[in-house]
C-alpha cells in the first residue's frame, strides 16, 4: 500500500508538470496569433511595448485567471499564487550560408505589475541565462540560437519562449511562502526541472513564427 501511495502521487506530479509546459506553450501559441492581429486596424501596424504588455496579460489568462498574475501589492516578491509569468522575445533574420542572427531581444515579466500597462519590459542585447536562446549573429540558427530555428536567408523570425518565474522569498495571498518548486506548483514529490542556467524560472516552452509585414523591423518595439 505505501508503494502504491508513492506511486499515485509520482504519476500526480508528472501529469502536473506535462500540464504546466502545455499551459505555457499554449501561451505562446496564443501571443504569436494576438501579435499577429492586434494592430491590423491601426494605420502604423508596427508592433509597439504596450502592445507587447497588453498581448501577454491577455494570454497568460489562460494560467493566471483574474488579477492573479498580478502583483498584490506593487512588490516582486508578493504574488496570490506565489509565481508570475515571464517571456523573453527575439527578432531573428535570415543571412546568407544558411547563417542568422539576432536583430534585437525583449524580456517581458509581471514582477511589479499590479495592472496589464504595469508589466515590464526590458532590453536584451546579449545571451542571458534567464533564456534558452542564445543572442548571437552570423552562426548556424539551429546549433547556436535554438535548435527549433529553421530559417531562410532574408527571413524574419520571432521566438517566443514563455516560462514561469517563482522564488524561494516569495509569499503568496495568504502571506504563505514555500521552500520548494514542488510546493509552490502544487506537487507532492517531484520537483520540476528549472532552466539550466537559472534557478527560477520553470516550465519554458518556445514558439517561432514568421510576422507579418509592417509588425516588427530592425528596432526594437518602442
Amino acid at each position: 500500500m505505501p508503494i502504491l501511495i508513492v506511486l499515485l502521487f509520482y504519476i500526480h506530479d508528472l501529469i502536473r508538470i506535462k500540464r504546466y509546459y502545455a499551459q505555457t506553450e499554449f501561451v505562446g501559441q496564443q501571443m504569436a496569433n494576438i501579435l499577429q492581429n492586434i494592430s491590423q486596424k491601426r494605420s502604423d501596424k508596427k508592433i509597439t511595448v504596450n502592445d507587447l504588455r497588453y498581448t501577454c496579460s491577455l494570454a497568460w489568462l489562460s494560467v493566471y485567471p483574474g488579477k492573479t498574475m498580478y502583483s498584490i501589492d506593487g512588490s516582486s516578491d508578493h504574488h496570490p499564487l506565489i509565481h508570475f509569468p515571464w517571456v523573453n522575445m527575439y527578432l531573428v533574420k535570415g543571412e546568407a550560408g544558411g547563417k542568422a542572427k539576432c536583430l534585437w531581444g525583449k524580456v517581458i515579466r509581471c514582477s511589479y505589475g499590479i495592472n496589464p500597462s504595469r508589466w515590464y519590459v526590458g532590453d536584451i542585447t546579449s545571451s542571458v541565462t534567464s533564456s534558452t536562446v542564445t543572442y548571437r549573429s552570423d552562426v548556424v540558427p539551429a546549433e547556436t540560437i535554438h535548435p527549433t530555428l529553421k530559417i531562410n536567408e532574408g527571413d524574419k523570425k520571432i521566438i517566443l519562449e514563455t516560462s514561469i518565474y517563482w522564488n524561494q522569498s516569495y509569499k503568496d495571498g495568504n502571506e504563505k511562502s514555500v521552500s520548494t518548486a514542488h510546493e509552490a506548483f502544487g506537487c507532492y514529490q517531484v520537483n520540476p526541472k528549472h532552466l539550466p542556467k537559472h534557478n527560477w524560472l520553470f516550465f519554458n516552452s518556445v514558439v517561432i513564427f514568421t510576422p507579418k509585414l509592417g509588425l516588427f523591423d530592425e528596432t526594437p518595439p518602442q
